[in-house]
């Protein structure tokens, strides 16, 4: 029984691995969070209300304010990952936002604290989100940051979000949930 569960874990582990890594790129995550800081350089000037816009769109995450403000606050050309997905253009971001804001009831982030060093600032936060699986209402609470650097614009060009969506989203999926709960346990 427990080397079948062992056997579970590990296929589990393998094919999240493999979904997650980009298939151009033996080192995945790692190496695409070093190239868009090679490629997105930011200004160490950002304005406070750059930042605050950046806070509005995710307080709450709503598809009529992401479709109003989201050129606002997101450069043409980017670097995204929020650990779910990497993208390069704000249309894409504009997408996975509204998939995201549709699929959850709710979502905000209160911000902890943010500090800037150099070109790039830093946002604490702790994410809640409500949403329906298989007709069963869950709840989520996370921590994290976001990496961001602005152009001159005061717009994000780089956004790299550090959380651990198995904490979070991950854990109420049925069936799947299970073998990260079952991971950290064992």
């Amino acid at each position: 029984m427990k080397r079948s569960l062992m056997m579970v874990a590990v296929t589990f582990s393998v094919l999240a691995g493999g979904c997650a890594s980009d298939a151009a790129s033996r080192q995945g995550y790692s190496r695409l969070y070093e190239q868009g800081l090679a490629t997105h350089a930011g200004d160490t000037g950002v304005p406070a209300e750059a930042l605050q816009r950046f806070m509005a769109l995710y307080s709450p995450l709503n598809a009529d304010y992401i479709q109003a403000h989201l050129d606002q606050v997101y450069a043409p050309r980017l670097y995204f990952n929020d650990t779910l997905v990497t993208l390069y253009d704000r249309q894409a971001l504009r997408k996975h936002l509204l998939d995201t804001a549709k699929r959850l009831d709710s979502m905000s982030l209160d911000v902890q604290r943010s500090w800037h060093e150099g070109e790039d600032v830093f946002v604490q936060w702790i994410m809640e989100a409500r949403f329906s699986i298989l007709g069963s209402q869950r709840q989520s609470r996370t921590i994290g940051i976001s990496q961001l650097r602005f152009n001159k614009q005061g717009q994000v060009v780089f956004h790299q979000d550090f959380w651990d969506s198995s904490q979070g989203l991950d854990q109420q999926i049925p069936i799947v949930g299970a073998v990260p709960r079952w991971l950290r346990n064992h």
